[in-house]
């Protein structure tokens, strides 16, 4: 699967996130929730001192310099290179539309399924929102309910008003 894992712990305001990368790209962030439950055979496997720590990794230290430079709200687009490997194809479609929503906007469940040509898959849109691999940078946080609430967040809600906030976009 993925032969060259390498992982890293960052402190963030969002609470410490999980980062994993392999061979073509960036696999997944986690929030709030250690990447022993994403990733547990490859991380027993590539265990270093405690801590899931790898030798250094190009693409893990970019997606890592830039994640943090979004958190300090000077960074409003990601180039990290991303492996959606794990996603089946109609997941992967909604992450590819989520990519487009750009920095400081917002959009809904519903408007993504019309982008994607699955008018009326409201709910298979939310749910392939909520399964996600790569939260902050496939930003879902930008997705709202149709009446402008926040509905749900794999990372909880605290961590979605959070992403908002450092994009200025507003909710009810």
């Amino acid at each position: 699967m993925h032969n060259q894992l390498a992982v890293a712990y960052v402190d963030s305001p969002l609470g410490e996130l999980g980062l994993a990368a392999g061979e073509h790209g960036l696999i997944t962030i986690t929030l709030g929730k250690g990447l022993d439950s994403v990733l547990p055979q490859l991380l027993k496997r590539r265990r270093d001192n405690g801590r899931g720590r790898c030798k250094p990794h190009e693409v893990l230290e970019q997606a890592c310099h830039e994640v943090a430079e979004y958190m300090l709200n000077v960074r409003e687009k990601f180039e990290t290179p991303l492996d959606l490997s794990s996603g089946t194809e109609f997941q992967r479609a909604v992450w590819r539309r989520l990519q487009r929503v750009h920095f400081g906007k917002s959009t809904t469940y519903s408007e993504l399924a019309d982008d994607i040509g699955q008018a009326g898959a409201s709910r298979a849109v939310g749910n392939a929102v909520g399964a996600n691999p790569l939260p902050i940078i496939i930003p879902c946080h930008r997705v709202l309910a149709a009446n402008g609430r926040l509905g749900g967040f794999s990372g909880g809600l605290g961590r979605k008003r959070k992403l908002l906030a450092i994009e200025g976009i507003g909710w009810k």
